[in-house]
Protein backbone atom coordinates (compact mmCIF):
# COMPACT_ATOMS: atom_id res chain seq x y z
CA UNK A 1 0.00 0.00 0.00
CA UNK A 2 1.68 3.30 -1.05
CA UNK A 3 2.46 5.65 1.65
CA UNK A 4 1.07 8.67 0.08
CA UNK A 5 1.26 10.64 -3.54
CA UNK A 6 1.27 14.26 -3.97
CA UNK A 7 -1.62 15.83 -6.12
CA UNK A 8 -0.56 18.53 -8.43
CA UNK A 9 -3.64 20.10 -10.00
CA UNK A 10 -7.22 21.15 -9.17
CA UNK A 11 -8.15 18.14 -11.57
CA UNK A 12 -6.08 15.66 -9.78
CA UNK A 13 -7.59 16.74 -6.12
CA UNK A 14 -11.23 16.44 -7.72
CA UNK A 15 -10.54 13.18 -8.63
CA UNK A 16 -9.02 11.83 -5.37
CA UNK A 17 -12.02 13.55 -3.76
CA UNK A 18 -14.59 11.85 -5.53
CA UNK A 19 -12.67 8.89 -4.94
CA UNK A 20 -12.58 8.51 -1.22
CA UNK A 21 -16.07 10.30 -0.81
CA UNK A 22 -17.39 7.60 -3.87
CA UNK A 23 -20.35 4.96 -3.13
CA UNK A 24 -19.27 4.80 0.81
CA UNK A 25 -19.65 1.42 2.37
CA UNK A 26 -21.24 1.19 5.92
CA UNK A 27 -18.20 0.81 7.92
CA UNK A 28 -17.06 3.85 6.40
CA UNK A 29 -16.51 7.75 8.19
CA UNK A 30 -16.43 10.71 6.14
CA UNK A 31 -15.25 14.36 7.40
CA UNK A 32 -14.62 17.11 5.27
CA UNK A 33 -12.69 19.79 7.02
CA UNK A 34 -13.40 22.63 4.65
CA UNK A 35 -12.98 26.12 4.95
CA UNK A 36 -15.87 27.24 2.54
CA UNK A 37 -18.40 25.43 0.24
CA UNK A 38 -19.15 27.68 -2.46
CA UNK A 39 -22.84 27.73 -4.06
CA UNK A 40 -21.94 24.88 -6.23
CA UNK A 41 -20.16 22.98 -3.65
CA UNK A 42 -22.22 19.91 -3.84
CA UNK A 43 -20.58 19.07 -6.77
CA UNK A 44 -17.38 18.37 -4.87
CA UNK A 45 -18.55 16.63 -2.05
CA UNK A 46 -20.63 13.57 -3.43
CA UNK A 47 -22.73 11.19 -1.54
CA UNK A 48 -23.20 13.75 1.14
CA UNK A 49 -25.36 11.31 3.27
CA UNK A 50 -24.02 10.77 6.22
CA UNK A 51 -20.93 13.05 5.93
CA UNK A 52 -19.80 15.47 8.43
CA UNK A 53 -18.93 18.70 6.81
CA UNK A 54 -17.21 21.35 9.04
CA UNK A 55 -16.72 24.94 7.63
CA UNK A 56 -16.52 28.51 7.68
CA UNK A 57 -19.86 30.52 7.59
CA UNK A 58 -17.94 33.24 5.49
CA UNK A 59 -20.01 35.53 3.11
CA UNK A 60 -18.30 35.15 -0.02
CA UNK A 61 -16.91 31.75 0.50
CA UNK A 62 -19.47 29.78 1.88
CA UNK A 63 -22.92 29.94 0.41
CA UNK A 64 -25.94 28.64 2.94
CA UNK A 65 -28.10 27.61 0.53
CA UNK A 66 -25.39 25.01 -0.36
CA UNK A 67 -25.53 23.94 2.99
CA UNK A 68 -29.31 24.00 3.12
CA UNK A 69 -29.18 21.16 0.15
CA UNK A 70 -26.94 19.33 1.68
CA UNK A 71 -28.43 19.12 4.81
CA UNK A 72 -31.44 17.75 2.99
CA UNK A 73 -29.15 15.20 1.05
CA UNK A 74 -27.79 13.72 5.22
CA UNK A 75 -25.03 15.69 5.27
CA UNK A 76 -24.15 16.74 8.98
CA UNK A 77 -23.34 20.04 8.82
CA UNK A 78 -21.33 21.94 11.57
CA UNK A 79 -19.79 25.41 11.19
CA UNK A 80 -16.28 26.70 13.02
CA UNK A 81 -15.52 30.74 13.01
CA UNK A 82 -12.15 30.98 11.67
CA UNK A 83 -11.41 27.69 10.00
CA UNK A 84 -9.22 27.69 6.92
CA UNK A 85 -7.75 24.21 6.35
CA UNK A 86 -9.12 21.74 3.87
CA UNK A 87 -9.29 18.09 4.92
CA UNK A 88 -11.15 15.13 2.78
CA UNK A 89 -10.68 12.24 5.11
CA UNK A 90 -12.11 8.72 4.23
CA UNK A 91 -11.40 6.44 7.10
CA UNK A 92 -11.66 3.90 5.01
CA UNK A 93 -10.13 5.23 1.08
CA UNK A 94 -7.42 7.96 2.87
CA UNK A 95 -7.21 11.65 3.16
CA UNK A 96 -6.75 14.38 1.27
CA UNK A 97 -4.76 17.28 2.50
CA UNK A 98 -5.21 20.54 0.25
CA UNK A 99 -5.39 24.14 -0.59
CA UNK A 100 -8.43 23.74 -2.34
CA UNK A 101 -11.84 24.37 -1.16
CA UNK A 102 -15.53 23.00 -2.48
CA UNK A 103 -15.91 24.88 -5.01
CA UNK A 104 -15.73 25.57 -8.62
CA UNK A 105 -13.01 28.45 -8.28
CA UNK A 106 -10.63 25.91 -6.99
CA UNK A 107 -11.78 22.62 -8.27
CA UNK A 108 -13.61 23.04 -11.39
CA UNK A 109 -12.19 23.77 -15.01
CA UNK A 110 -10.17 26.52 -14.94
CA UNK A 111 -9.89 28.01 -11.63
CA UNK A 112 -7.17 28.44 -9.24
CA UNK A 113 -3.98 26.34 -8.74
CA UNK A 114 -4.39 23.86 -6.19
CA UNK A 115 -1.97 21.40 -5.22
CA UNK A 116 -2.45 18.87 -2.34
CA UNK A 117 -1.39 15.81 -0.98
CA UNK A 118 -3.17 12.02 -0.07
CA UNK A 119 -2.13 9.82 2.60
CA UNK A 120 -3.40 6.87 4.49
CA UNK A 121 -6.18 7.61 6.98
CA UNK A 122 -4.38 6.35 10.06
CA UNK A 123 -1.99 8.41 9.37
CA UNK A 124 -4.14 11.55 10.24
CA UNK A 125 -5.34 12.11 13.51
CA UNK A 126 -9.03 13.16 12.71
CA UNK A 127 -10.32 13.42 16.00
CA UNK A 128 -7.28 15.80 16.92
CA UNK A 129 -8.38 18.34 14.14
CA UNK A 130 -11.95 18.08 14.81
CA UNK A 131 -11.35 19.07 18.39
CA UNK A 132 -8.75 21.74 17.30
CA UNK A 133 -11.59 23.10 15.09
CA UNK A 134 -14.30 23.34 17.62
CA UNK A 135 -17.00 22.97 15.85
CA UNK A 136 -20.77 23.23 16.48
CA UNK A 137 -24.03 22.06 14.66
CA UNK A 138 -25.38 24.67 12.35
CA UNK A 139 -28.69 26.18 13.56
CA UNK A 140 -31.54 28.19 11.51
CA UNK A 141 -30.46 31.00 13.13
CA UNK A 142 -26.70 30.79 11.78
CA UNK A 143 -27.88 30.35 7.95
CA UNK A 144 -29.76 33.33 8.38
CA UNK A 145 -27.14 35.68 9.82
CA UNK A 146 -25.38 33.93 6.56
CA UNK A 147 -28.28 34.63 4.65
CA UNK A 148 -28.05 38.56 5.05
CA UNK A 149 -23.99 38.90 4.97
CA UNK A 150 -24.43 37.24 2.13
CA UNK A 151 -26.73 39.18 0.30
CA UNK A 152 -24.94 42.36 1.31
CA UNK A 153 -21.40 40.87 -0.18
CA UNK A 154 -22.98 39.82 -3.39
CA UNK A 155 -24.66 43.02 -3.45
CA UNK A 156 -21.48 45.03 -3.18
CA UNK A 157 -19.20 43.17 -5.94
CA UNK A 158 -21.23 43.97 -8.78
CA UNK A 159 -22.55 42.00 -11.55
CA UNK A 160 -19.51 41.70 -13.65
CA UNK A 161 -18.35 39.50 -10.69
CA UNK A 162 -21.15 37.94 -9.49
CA UNK A 163 -21.53 34.22 -10.28
CA UNK A 164 -24.98 33.19 -12.05
CA UNK A 165 -26.95 31.69 -9.91
CA UNK A 166 -29.83 29.10 -9.87
CA UNK A 167 -33.00 30.09 -8.38
CA UNK A 168 -35.20 27.31 -6.82
CA UNK A 169 -39.74 27.38 -7.13
CA UNK A 170 -40.93 27.63 -4.33
CA UNK A 171 -41.57 24.07 -3.05
CA UNK A 172 -37.45 23.81 -3.09
CA UNK A 173 -37.47 26.87 -0.88
CA UNK A 174 -40.73 25.53 1.23
CA UNK A 175 -39.09 22.09 2.07
CA UNK A 176 -35.40 23.22 2.77
CA UNK A 177 -33.88 22.87 5.96
CA UNK A 178 -33.47 26.04 8.04
CA UNK A 179 -34.66 28.02 4.99
CA UNK A 180 -34.05 31.38 4.31
CA UNK A 181 -36.62 34.05 5.29
CA UNK A 182 -38.72 36.95 3.29
CA UNK A 183 -41.19 38.82 4.42
CA UNK A 184 -44.58 40.10 3.06
CA UNK A 185 -44.79 43.49 1.95
CA UNK A 186 -48.74 44.42 0.63
CA UNK A 187 -50.31 47.34 -0.37
CA UNK A 188 -54.09 48.78 -1.68
CA UNK A 189 -52.71 50.21 -4.39
CA UNK A 190 -49.94 50.68 -6.62
CA UNK A 191 -47.75 53.65 -5.30
CA UNK A 192 -46.23 56.44 -7.17
CA UNK A 193 -43.68 59.56 -6.57
CA UNK A 194 -41.37 59.82 -3.88
CA UNK A 195 -41.12 61.01 -0.38
CA UNK A 196 -38.74 62.87 0.51
CA UNK A 197 -36.70 61.47 2.82
CA UNK A 198 -36.67 58.71 0.66
CA UNK A 199 -34.93 60.97 -2.29
CA UNK A 200 -32.87 62.36 0.10
CA UNK A 201 -31.26 59.21 1.26
CA UNK A 202 -31.29 57.99 -2.15
CA UNK A 203 -29.35 60.80 -3.64
CA UNK A 204 -26.73 61.10 -1.02
CA UNK A 205 -26.27 57.34 -0.43
CA UNK A 206 -26.69 56.04 -3.72
CA UNK A 207 -26.25 59.27 -6.20
CA UNK A 208 -29.75 57.99 -7.51
CA UNK A 209 -32.29 61.03 -8.21
CA UNK A 210 -34.92 58.67 -7.33
CA UNK A 211 -35.50 55.23 -6.47
CA UNK A 212 -36.30 51.83 -8.02
CA UNK A 213 -38.80 51.22 -5.63
CA UNK A 214 -40.08 51.66 -2.24
CA UNK A 215 -42.71 50.31 -0.05
CA UNK A 216 -44.47 51.61 3.27
CA UNK A 217 -43.50 49.88 6.84
CA UNK A 218 -43.78 50.00 10.49
CA UNK A 219 -40.92 50.39 13.05
CA UNK A 220 -38.66 47.48 13.38
CA UNK A 221 -41.20 44.98 10.83
CA UNK A 222 -38.07 45.50 8.17
CA UNK A 223 -34.74 45.18 8.04
CA UNK A 224 -31.19 46.51 5.52
CA UNK A 225 -30.74 43.38 2.81
CA UNK A 226 -34.17 42.22 3.38
CA UNK A 227 -36.50 41.06 0.77
CA UNK A 228 -40.08 41.25 0.71
CA UNK A 229 -42.53 40.05 -1.12
CA UNK A 230 -44.63 42.72 -2.83
CA UNK A 231 -48.65 42.56 -3.62
CA UNK A 232 -51.33 44.72 -4.31
CA UNK A 233 -53.63 42.70 -2.59
CA UNK A 234 -57.39 43.54 -3.87
CA UNK A 235 -60.51 41.89 -2.18
CA UNK A 236 -60.97 39.24 -5.17
CA UNK A 237 -57.47 38.36 -5.87
CA UNK A 238 -53.48 39.35 -5.47
CA UNK A 239 -52.01 41.36 -8.28
CA UNK A 240 -48.44 42.66 -9.33
CA UNK A 241 -46.34 40.11 -7.36
CA UNK A 242 -42.76 41.13 -7.37
CA UNK A 243 -39.56 40.61 -5.19
CA UNK A 244 -37.82 44.02 -3.55
CA UNK A 245 -35.16 44.26 -2.28
CA UNK A 246 -34.09 46.44 0.74
CA UNK A 247 -31.09 48.63 0.39
CA UNK A 248 -31.89 51.04 3.48
CA UNK A 249 -35.20 52.02 5.82
CA UNK A 250 -35.88 55.33 6.38
CA UNK A 251 -38.69 57.18 8.85
CA UNK A 252 -40.88 59.87 6.83
CA UNK A 253 -41.13 63.61 8.36
CA UNK A 254 -45.34 64.18 9.42
CA UNK A 255 -44.61 67.18 6.80
CA UNK A 256 -44.64 64.84 4.28
CA UNK A 257 -48.17 64.74 4.38
CA UNK A 258 -48.65 63.00 0.70
CA UNK A 259 -46.28 60.10 2.05
CA UNK A 260 -46.57 60.21 5.61
CA UNK A 261 -49.38 57.13 7.45
CA UNK A 262 -48.93 57.21 11.09
CA UNK A 263 -49.52 53.05 11.09
CA UNK A 264 -46.30 52.83 8.40
CA UNK A 265 -44.26 55.88 9.44
CA UNK A 266 -41.16 54.27 7.72
CA UNK A 267 -40.39 53.47 3.94
CA UNK A 268 -38.50 50.11 2.82
CA UNK A 269 -36.52 51.59 -0.62
CA UNK A 270 -34.78 49.23 -3.08
CA UNK A 271 -32.67 51.74 -4.93
CA UNK A 272 -31.56 49.78 -7.94
CA UNK A 273 -32.64 47.98 -11.15
CA UNK A 274 -33.37 44.33 -9.74
CA UNK A 275 -30.84 42.95 -12.02
CA UNK A 276 -28.18 44.73 -9.55
CA UNK A 277 -29.06 42.70 -6.17
CA UNK A 278 -28.22 39.02 -5.52
CA UNK A 279 -31.09 35.73 -6.57
CA UNK A 280 -33.91 36.48 -4.72
CA UNK A 281 -35.18 32.94 -2.39
CA UNK A 282 -37.47 31.43 -4.81
CA UNK A 283 -38.82 32.38 -8.41
CA UNK A 284 -42.15 34.00 -9.07
CA UNK A 285 -43.50 31.91 -11.74
CA UNK A 286 -47.47 31.72 -12.88
CA UNK A 287 -47.75 28.91 -10.95
CA UNK A 288 -46.77 30.55 -7.63
CA UNK A 289 -49.22 33.70 -8.29
CA UNK A 290 -52.19 31.56 -8.73
CA UNK A 291 -50.98 29.78 -5.26
CA UNK A 292 -50.55 32.51 -3.56
CA UNK A 293 -53.61 34.06 -4.94
CA UNK A 294 -55.75 31.03 -3.50
CA UNK A 295 -53.88 31.02 -0.15
CA UNK A 296 -54.57 34.35 0.18
CA UNK A 297 -58.37 33.95 -0.16
CA UNK A 298 -58.47 31.00 2.35
CA UNK A 299 -56.03 32.80 4.71
CA UNK A 300 -57.66 36.29 4.46
CA UNK A 301 -57.30 39.40 3.79
CA UNK A 302 -57.85 40.68 7.30
CA UNK A 303 -55.28 38.19 9.37
CA UNK A 304 -52.19 39.98 7.00
CA UNK A 305 -52.96 43.28 7.24
CA UNK A 306 -53.60 42.80 11.20
CA UNK A 307 -50.60 40.37 11.26
CA UNK A 308 -47.76 41.99 14.36
CA UNK A 309 -44.66 40.81 11.83
CA UNK A 310 -44.18 40.62 8.52
CA UNK A 311 -42.32 36.92 8.10
CA UNK A 312 -45.20 35.16 6.85
CA UNK A 313 -46.82 32.70 9.02
CA UNK A 314 -46.63 28.99 8.78
CA UNK A 315 -50.01 28.65 8.00
CA UNK A 316 -49.78 30.97 5.22
CA UNK A 317 -46.61 29.20 4.02
CA UNK A 318 -48.47 25.20 4.22
CA UNK A 319 -51.63 26.57 2.12
CA UNK A 320 -49.84 28.13 -0.55
CA UNK A 321 -47.43 24.70 -0.59
CA UNK A 322 -50.63 22.75 -0.57
CA UNK A 323 -52.12 25.41 -3.41
CA UNK A 324 -48.86 25.46 -5.59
Amino acid sequence: MKKQALLYSSAEIHACIKQIFGEPSDSDQRVALVAYVGGDGEKYLPHPKGLRLICNPSPGGTDPDTLRRLLKRGAKVEISDNLHMKVYWSKNCGCVITSANASSNALGKGGLKEAGIWLPAASVDINKLIRYAHPRRVRKSDLRKLDRASREYKKNIGNENRKKESVPDFLEWYSAPHRSTWKVCWTEEESSGTAIAVKEQTHSEYGHKEPHDWAECGRDRVRKNDWLLSFVLNKRDVKSVSWMYVDFVVKLSRKDKRYYCSDWPYHAVQVNQPSKYPSPPFQITRRFRKALTAAVQQYTRDRIKKAKTDIPSADLLKMIAEKY
